[in-house]
């Protein structure tokens, strides 16, 4: 007996302890008046980072102010801070020397070429945990598969601190988490098919979504478009993410459900609260995520509202035909050799899923008329589909009397090791009408009008001299 009072005395300090503890985390104050200042001029929506650098940094400046021996203790609190900030270090070494390796490309690619990577994205409660379990329960036959998550597994003991923290410092953390989970992917993951449970498309669309304030009312679609875009040093990519939809109403069943059961996020996470007081939030969160750009190869949203095993047959159609194409597109693409061609620009950035040349991508395309010398066009690429390779020229070969073409053929190289390829197109070169241009759309890049006006300047001004 005695022993079991002293048992109840000591659970009854740790209680009071623990109270007393949760009474001063609440009294906690933060100010982040100096970070928002310090990064007024670095990013267009606050929180919102572009690229690994400023948000690490941010971060360690912020080290000398967190109350993790209030909310950790004191001897765990210092081990799992100093666990965090020295894999911080070797993510940004790691970065470091591969951004001065002529590796660093190869290393990425040759990652991309080896495994195929699904993003699941939605809002809390529309069953991306169990889907995500689902996808890699079904391809461990025949290939392997793992199940990963941002934050990683790596950070689930200092996420309560940052959670606790909140403001920019809180969303810094969850970008940089992004980047961890890079890290480990190239670093300890052998699997081929990881399939992930969040990435960099929540920490965009939670950021840019949601406004301290409730009365700041703002259109999505006024924003920026360039926000939406992945970050450049974020390197891999996902194949394809699925997004899930799901009512209201069901979603915020299942999260009241799961707070029974004492599952979910660390218990400093506010978002529970700030979907369910607001619901235009989680439409606005939704919105992010489909106009995410230079990311994910693929977006598809599914319908969430149904049973566990109707989504994942649904979610089990796309990711396989994907899937397919990514490792068996002499297959895939047997009856469609362009859309193969396609895919592989699509792949290595070069254009979009319509076959649409990216801003900037350079497709270096050798074409070469009869028997002329090939000759370089690397501006003036529009689109590639099922029909044919559409490309502008400032001046052609072709005559106003080629009605039904001349042959040539087409040489294309592109990528580097081990994604490089090269593709031989052989047919005939004809002239899209205007009156074709104008019904679709196509119009002529920028830079290859300036280069048009610019030779036009020149040929006056030597005609003047």
């Amino acid at each position: 007996n005695n022993n079991n009072n002293n048992n109840n005395n000591n659970n009854n300090s740790n209680n009071n302890s623990n109270n007393a503890s949760s009474d001063v985390c609440e009294r906690l104050h933060y100010d982040d008046t100096q970070y928002l200042h310090a990064t007024s001029n670095l990013l267009q929506v606050p929180g919102l980072f572009h690229n690994f650098h400023t948000a690490a940094t941010l971060l360690r400046v912020a080290r000398s102010e967190l109350a993790f021996k209030i909310l950790l203790g004191d001897d765990a609190g210092e081990r799992i801070v100093t666990d965090f900030y020295d894999l911080l270090e070797k993510v940004e070494t790691s970065m470091n020397n591969n951004s001065v390796s002529t590796n660093n490309k190869v290393q990425h690619n040759k990652v991309m070429h080896e495994k195929f990577i699904v993003e699941v994205e939605g809002l809390d409660g529309s069953g991306k945990t169990c889907l995500v379990q689902g996808l890699v329960d079904s391809f461990q036959i025949g290939t392997t598969s793992a199940a990963m998550k941002t934050p990683s597994s790596s950070l689930t003991e200092i996420r309560p601190l940052w959670d606790h923290r909140g403001g920019i410092l809180a969303r810094a953390f969850y970008f940089i988490s992004n980047y961890i989970l890079e890290y480990e992917i190239i670093s300890s993951v052998e699997a081929e098919v990881i399939v992930i449970d969040r990435w960099y498309a929540s920490t965009l669309a939670y950021t840019v979504a949601y406004r301290p304030k409730d009365d700041e009312i703002f259109c999505m679609e006024d924003l920026p478009q360039d926000i939406f875009q992945w970050p450049s040093d974020l390197n891999l990519r996902p194949n394809v993410m699925l997004l899930l939809d799901i009512d209201p109403e069901t979603r915020q069943a299942r999260v009241e459900n799961r707070k029974i059961m004492g599952d979910g996020a660390s218990r400093f996470n506010p978002w529970d609260d700030r979907l369910a007081n607001s619901p235009e939030l989680g439409k606005r969160i939704m919105t992010a995520m489909k106009n995410i750009q230079k990311g994910p190869f693929h977006i598809h949203v599914l319908n969430a509202n149904g049973t566990k095993l109707q989504v994942l047959n649904d979610a089990l159609e796309v990711v396989r035909s994907h899937h397919k194409q990514a490792r068996q597109p002499e297959l895939y693409f047997k009856h469609d050799p362009l859309l193969w061609w396609r895919h592989d620009g699509l792949r290595l950035g070069l254009c979009d899923e319509q076959g649409r040349r990216c801003k900037h991508a350079l497709w270096n395309l050798q074409l070469s008329f009869g028997a002329a010398p090939p000759v370089l066009k690397s501006v003036g690429l529009n689109h590639v589909d099922a029909h044919g390779i559409y490309y502008w020229s400032s001046s052609s070969l072709l005559d106003d009397n080629d009605l039904f073409g001349v042959i040539g053929s087409v040489l294309w190289c592109a990528g580097s090791y081990p994604l490089e390829h090269q593709w031989r197109a052989e047919g005939f070169f004809t002239r899209v009408t205007k009156e074709e241009c104008s019904l679709y759309g196509h119009a002529p890049p920028p830079s290859l009008l300036k280069h048009i006006a610019a030779c036009e300047e020149y040929s006056v001004s030597i005609a003047k001299s």
